[in-house]
């Protein structure tokens, strides 16, 4: 569950793990260092880095170690010393802007050092609750940090949609820990949130990062609401919440087939939201946002903590008791998420289906149109691909839904060949083009093409599964085209007549009937298969290196019907179940 208790045990070992790493040598100039351990998803490897996924996050782990109670290493000196002798790197890390680098891609960064910036600010500020002279240390050399820090984010810009709320939230809590930078950082806020949040109407950010950057938002928006007064802002939040709740798989992972970020087609569980699920159930007596935290944090969260491919999360998650220390009591009931429901977003480009331990997801605009889970098999992407130059590419421009709100049945997926750069030649302009500037007139070429060719896909819930079929229109004939189901391996490939240790990187083609995936008690059966031609990976398809791929082939025009069912695997039948005990 999400407790005090569980969280500050998270946090005492995540920096006893950090202590190892640490330089304790006054005579080096990186002394209070702790050196990179490689493991995060953004590299820094064997140096004293000062980001935030490594030195930033020791020192908040070792801060809260000392300051809380209950830690083992509650006012211990030792680690107040070592907490000291960080802060100092980290000082002395900046830049002469106040910046801080990413050593493994962005140097001077504005958005790195916001980042550190609202990491650390709840430790300012517990610090300073706390009192005691040792405290008021940690609080004065740390929030040195955020004054300067905070100092040089102003007018140095960002790369991506959600480094904004990231550094509107930094500045709003560098202000109120130190208001004499109002009057240089909150013009500057200005402009930033002038751009608007970008929520959709169901509740998704531009990034579509179920697990990474949603967490990211939401909890930039918390702060900026605490600590600028401003409650309208919570609104994102919970709605984006709520989405995530239709996004989450029955063991708690997420939906990450829609991402457009480094989470994209990852089985991993959003840990980072558990913080603003925890908050927001807190504020507004949620039992369902509460029970969604302690799903989060269920099981062994610790070992599932120390692999996470991304930002750590421990500091992160303690952060709400160091700004909320009334949260360590918690009487707060819990209620269960929903897990049947079949709900078309139309905003998102979505249709979500859960039937226990089944989730689907059949999204527009990804070239993954339609991923399957069920229990431990999990049919990560369902694919359409048409050699069609690169025109042929399945990414649905349009989405319909057959039915309405949560009693949807299916969706029709329409990928318009008209809004691609159709297959052509270039023609000659008439007048000499010099040497090494053919790439450069391109432009200007007129052009010889063919028509353009429309993909549809038709997805259709039946008990027990999923009826598709996959269809072109227009373009030209014998083109090559396949359809491509991209299981999570390891597991078990069987057909009526041959048995496959399925393992990723493998390919098998589906040349006719039927053939079912299987892991433990679970199975996915699809077919009927075909085959018109045998290319493992079609030239301009995106490799898969980490699925086990199995393929139906044709060539266009194609008109395929095809089904998905899922059920208990059995071995004395040799073939799914229609249910069995959950």
């Amino acid at each position: 569950m999400f407790t005090y208790e569980n969280i500050l045990d998270l946090v005492v070992r995540w920096a006893e793990d950090a202590l190892p790493q640490q330089v304790l040598d006054p005579a080096r100039d990186d002394d209070g260092a702790f050196i990179a351990g490689g493991w995060c998803l953004w590299e820094v490897r064997g140096i004293p880095a000062p980001d935030v996924s490594n030195h930033a996050h020791a020192i908040a782990c070792l801060a809260y170690a000392y300051l809380a109670v209950g830690s083992r290493y509650f006012g211990d000196a030792a680690m107040l010393d070592r907490t000291l002798r960080a802060i100092r790197f980290l000082r002395s890390a900046q830049r002469p802007t106040g910046l801080i680098d990413l050593p493994s891609t962005n140097f001077e960064s504005p958005p790195d050092t916001a980042f550190a910036v609202q990491l650390l600010a709840p430790v300012v500020e517990m610090a300073r609750r706390v009192g005691t002279p040792e405290s008021l240390r940690i609080a004065g050399d740390l929030g040195e940090f955020i004054r300067t820090g905070a100092a040089g984010i102003v007018g140095r810009g960002f790369h991506t949609a959600n480094h904004r709320w990231v550094i509107s939230a930094a500045l709003a809590q560098a202000t109120s820990l130190f208001p004499g930078l109002a009057p240089v950082a909150m013009p500057y806020f200005s402009r930033i949130m002038a751009e608007g949040i970008d929520l959709n109407e169901d509740g998704e950010y531009t990034e579509r990062s179920t697990v990474v950057y949603n967490a990211v938002c939401d909890r930039s928006l918390r702060f900026m609401a605490d600590y600028l007064n401003r409650p309208d802002l919570l609104a994102f939040v919970r709605k984006n919440l709520d989405s995530m709740l239709r996004l989450l798989h029955a063991d708690g992972t997420a939906v990450t087939s829609t991402s457009v970020r480094e989470d994209r087609g990852r089985r991993i569980r959003p840990l980072s939201l558990a913080d603003s699920f925890y908050d927001m159930a807190r504020r507004d007596k949620n039992g369902v946002w509460a029970h969604a935290a302690d799903m989060l944090v269920g099981g062994d969260f610790a070992a599932e903590a120390r692999a996470w491919p991304f930002d750590p999360v421990p500091g992160w998650l303690f952060g709400v008791y160091a700004l909320h220390p009334e949260y360590r009591h918690d009487a707060l009931g819990r209620k269960p998420l929903p897990d049947e429901y079949s709900v078309f977003l139309p905003a998102a480009g979505l249709w979500r289906v859960r039937r226990g331990d089944l989730s689907a997801t059949a999204a527009s605009g990804h070239t993954t149109a339609f991923a399957v889970r069920y229990g431990d098999v999990s049919l990560k992407a369902v694919k359409l691909f048409g050699s069609y130059i690169v025109s042929a590419i399945f990414s649905a421009d349009e989405m319909a839904p057959d039915g309405q709100g949560e009693a949807v049945r299916g969706v029709s997926m329409r990928h318009r060949g008209d809004h691609r750069k159709l297959p052509g030649y270039d023609l000659p302009l008439n007048r000499p083009v010099p040497y090494g500037s053919f790439h450069d007139v391109a432009a200007e070429r007129a052009r010889w093409t063919q028509p353009p060719m429309d993909i549809v896909l038709d997805i259709h819930e039946v008990p027990g599964g999923f009826d598709l079929h996959a269809r072109t229109e227009g373009g030209l004939d014998r083109i090559m085209f396949q359809i491509e189901f991209c299981f999570d391996g390891p597991g078990e490939w069987e057909t009526d007549d041959a048995l496959v240790a399925a393992e990723n990187g493998q390919v098998v083609f589906l040349k006719a009937g039927y053939g079912v995936f299987h892991r433990g008690r679970h199975g996915l059966r699809i077919g009927p298969g075909a085959i018109s031609h045998r290319v493992p990976q079609m030239r301009n398809t995106e490799p898969e290196p980490d699925s086990f791929r199995v393929l139906m082939t044709f060539v266009t025009p194609v008109d395929h019907a095809f089904d998905i069912r899922y059920g208990a695997w059995s071995m004395a039948t040799g073939g799914l179940l229609a249910s069995f005990e959950r």
